[in-house]
């Protein structure tokens, strides 16, 4: 099932005469992990806020084409009190998701579904859950603005989580995390699929995703140039030739002039360098 259709979608930002998005189709299904990547501007954030509907409701902008997020226009009048708590939006600079008003992270991971009138028992226990899956229980007591980079990044995630949304629209999700942040974080989003939620994913951090992504679709210049299977597309030469990257061992394996299909992790590495 489709959780997210955007059929022929174009978007121009205010002030801009070149298009961020030109004719974009895109497909997230629900219980599967799909990958955004690309070079620099080549559309894949710009795909999340189209998806969301802050993209043009709160840029601006122009948008043509149909997105249908969870069945709704995004950008629809009704469509954000229909979305709420349905999908999650998650940001690359987390600083600029906090509520500005929670006074501790317990409250910050609260202050959604407070808002959309869960009961006070469900929110205390949704927020416990969520602080534990992102292993950061003892921050509950912080004022968030006190945080470092990665515990506010765990913090924006566990906000989300506790939603259990349907769908989520995740940019550069691991930006501020250390190693051990970014495996947790990619463990997250095959339990996530694994619930039924859909995910998108928009991500420069190839070794980490290609590992728990199913779907891959590489932009270049506002629009997918490339849609398959992560393993397959990864070892080749198209998605150099978008202006992507594939993984480290990849990227050595073609820097030493070996011929697709390249070897992806260090253990195939090893092999096909080896012969």
């Amino acid at each position: 099932m489709s959780a997210l259709e955007m059929q022929g979608v174009g978007f121009t930002y205010p002030g801009e005469s070149a298009p961020a998005l030109v004719q974009c189709t895109v497909h997230a299904e629900s219980g599967a992990v799909t990958w955004l990547t690309g070079a620099l501007g080549a559309g894949t954030s710009t795909a999340l806020l189209v998806a969301a509907g802050l993209a043009p409701r709160h840029t601006g902008g122009q948008r043509s084409g149909q997105v249908r997020t969870l069945g709704l226009d995004p950008a629809g009048h009704s469509s954000p009190g229909s979305l709420g708590g349905r999908v999650a939006l998650v940001l690359s600079s987390p600083a600029t998701q906090l509520s500005g008003i929670a006074e501790t992270v317990a409250q910050e991971v609260a202050f959604a579904p407070a808002n959309l009138g869960w009961p006070r028992e469900r929110i205390h226990e949704g927020v416990a859950r969520a602080l534990a899956i992102l292993g950061i229980p003892h921050l509950a007591g912080r004022d968030p603005g006190t945080l470092s980079g990665g515990e506010m990044q765990r913090t924006v995630i566990a906000a989300m989580l506790v939603l259990e949304p349907e769908l989520w629209l995740l940019d550069e999700p691991t930006s501020a995390l250390d190693a051990a942040g970014r495996a947790l974080m990619h463990a997250l989003l095959r339990t996530e699929a694994a619930r039924g939620a859909a995910v998108l994913i928009a991500s420069e951090d190839t070794d980490g995703v290609a590992a728990v992504a199913d779907r891959l679709i590489v932009f270049e210049a506002g629009r997918p140039v490339l849609d398959g299977r992560p393993d397959d597309l990864l070892r080749g030469d198209p998605v150099w030739n978008a202006g992507a990257a594939s993984t480290t061992i990849a990227a050595l394996g073609r820097a030493a002039g070996i011929r697709a299909p390249r070897a992806l992790t260090v253990d195939e590495g090893v092999a096909q360098w080896a012969r």
